[in-house]
This record gives structure tokens, sequence and C-alpha cells, in this order.
């Protein structure tokens, strides 16, 4: 050890040749221990294919199975990615198992959110970037951002959501459809934190990304993610103008436009791709537009609607609960209304 250190601090002069000489036979065996290190792994073959096809099934599922399934689910397979990132690996499986858990972490993050735990939901989002960022995967670091800034949004921290969406912003590519959803969200948050400008500039921006997208979308696993940035140039403004709540600007009217626009929108999507829970908000969004604007019958009906949804999740009880008392502060004497109020009792959120 002594002879090794001495060489490698420069010092090889003053060793004695036949020294030198065994130290160099010495190190042609360490490099090939090195190399045989680098390439020792116990990630078995058809690994990252099945975590692959695990990621593009709980994608397909979301919208589909009860969410504390999905969740116990994906959260099996994190935990099992985490062991592997533990054990034998090599560099480059290391940062695709980094990205797979990112992957997992971001989904965990969606439905802890659908769950009602904000805290939780939010972990997750955390550790989706940090180990997306880690893998220098920029496009997963904005998914994360965005379903930080959502999170943020439902747990009434604007600022939260704005500095999420920023920062996706800057990791988004220009021609992504995450590009416009994550200046969507940006708006959402001006719009929550009573900055009229910058949500119109937010939507102007959003606009022309959006105007400048491909035909063709970019596939998440293998669902096109187009009709992401459709939902977030119409639902999204929706949401933002009743925040604004002006009937002078003339924002109901705005989200009432809006929001139709987006239940349109989520209807003619094929069946696979459709969101029970976005179209159950859209209707909640136009509902209280209609309420603002003198419509609490058919307002009341778009509630019970999105009450009904396959997919009750707490961001759709958070909004029915917006609706409830909107509806009950203009109209509390409507059998409609009444109706509503119990059918929000018997679904409200736990927390």
């Amino acid at each position: 050890m002594k002879r090794r250190v001495a060489l490698g601090l420069g010092m090889a002069a003053a060793v004695a040749p036949e020294v030198l000489q065994e130290v160099l036979h010495e190190s042609t065996a360490e490099a090939m221990e090195f190399t045989q290190r680098a390439n020792a792994t116990a990630i078995g073959r058809g690994t990252f294919a099945h975590l692959e096809s695990a990621l593009a099934a709980l994608d397909r599922s979301y919208n589909i199975d009860p969410p504390a399934a999905v969740f116990s689910t994906a959260r099996a397979y994190r935990l099992w990615v985490a062991e592997l990132i533990d054990g034998p690996r090599t560099l480059k499986e290391a940062r695709e198992l980094y990205v797979c858990a990112a992957w997992f972490s971001e989904t965990l993050a969606w439905l802890a959110h659908d769950l009602g735990d904000p805290l939780g939901a939010e972990a997750w989002a955390i550790d989706a970037f940090e180990h997306a960022e880690q893998a220098g995967h920029d496009e997963l670091c904005a998914w994360a951002t965005d379903a930080m800034a959502s999170i943020a949004i439902y747990n009434n921290r604007p600022a939260r959501a704005l500095a999420a969406a920023q920062r996706g912003i800057a990791k988004a590519a220009a021609r992504h459809p995450l590009a416009v959803r994550l200046r969507a969200q940006a708006a959402r948050a001006h719009a929550r934190l009573g900055d009229r400008d910058a949500v119109k500039e937010m939507f102007r921006q959003a606009g022309e990304v959006y105007e400048r997208l491909p035909a063709r979308a970019p596939l998440r696993f293998d669902t096109s993610t187009g009709h992401l940035a459709t939902f977030a140039m119409t639902s999204y403004p929706a949401s933002a103008y009743i925040w604004l709540g002006d009937a002078e600007c003339g924002d109901f009217a705005q989200a009432r436009t809006y929001a139709q626009a987006a239940i349109d929108a989520q209807l003619a999507l094929p069946a696979a791709s459709r969101s029970p829970s976005r179209e159950a908000i859209a209707r909640i969004d136009l509902a209280i537009a209609l309420t603002k604007l003198g419509e609490p019958e058919q307002a009341a009906a778009l509630g019970q609607q999105a009450l009904g949804t396959s997919r009750l999740v707490d961001s759709v009880r958070s909004r029915a609960g917006d609706l409830e008392h909107v509806l009950t502060v203009h109209y509390p004497d409507l059998p409609v209304v009444r109706d509503l109020q119990e059918a929000y009792r018997q679904n409200r959120p736990t927390r």
C-alpha cells in the first residue's frame, strides 16, 4: 500500500525498478477488478421492461380504478425500485432506476392529492422532482412541478403554486403541452393572488405556446398528452376568472364560456382518454359561473352531476364545497339548493 501511495503522489523516481514493475503488474489486476465492479449488477434481465409496463398500466388505470387501489400498487413498485437503487447496479442502470422512481413518485403525488392528503402529495411530488433532476430528465421535472402546482392550488397556497409553475416552465420544452399547462398553472396561481394583469399575461403566453404545438403531441408512456394542453386552455381560465370574481369585468361570463368549452373538450375525447374528475370540476366551474349569473337551478343540477362522477376525488369534493357555499349564500331557500347541500354533506372532504 505504501508503494502505491508513493507512486500516486508522483514519487515513482525514488522507487526501485523491480518494485515499480511489481506495482505496475498489481495495477493491471486492479484495473480489471474495477472494470468488473463497474459492470456488477443485481438488475435482472427484463427488469426495466417490467417497470415500464407497470408505469404504463398505472397511467391507464389512473382515471378508471379506485385511487386507493392504484396508490397501493404504485407504492409497492416505488419501494421495489428503491431496493434496486440500493443494491448492486451500474451507473447507467442507476440513472434509469432514478427515472422510474420519479415516475412512480409523480403518480403517487397525484393519487395522494386525490385521496385528500396534501402533505403526502407534496412529499411525493418533491421526491419525483429530485430523482428526475438527479437523472437529468427535464421533462419529468416539469411533470413533477405540474403536480406540485395543482396540489398547492387546492391547499390554498397560491404563492407556492406559482413558484412550482415557474420552476417547471424553466424545465419544459417549448413545444411540449407541459409548457402550455405550466403557464396556465401560473395564471391560476396569480388569480388566487388577485393579480389580474399577471393572469392575462400568463394566459397570453400559454395561448402563444399552444398555437405553436406540433400536430402530433408527444406521448406519456402510450397516451397522447395533447388533450392536457386543451384542458389547461379551457378549464384553468374558467377557474381563474371565477377566483378573480369581478362581475363588472365580465369574469363570470368568461368563466361560463371557458367551462363549457372544457366540458365539450372532455366529451369529445375517446373514452380511454377522458378524465371523469376533470369533467366534474369543469361542471362545477360552470355551475359557479351560472350561479353568479342568476341561473341557480341549472347550477344545482350541474353540481349534482359533478358529485355523481365515477371518480369523486378530493379536488372534486373541494370545488363542490365552493359551489355549495355560493348557492347557499345567494339562494338559500331554493329546494334544488337544499338538495345539493344534502348531497354535498354526504360527500364532503374528510379533512
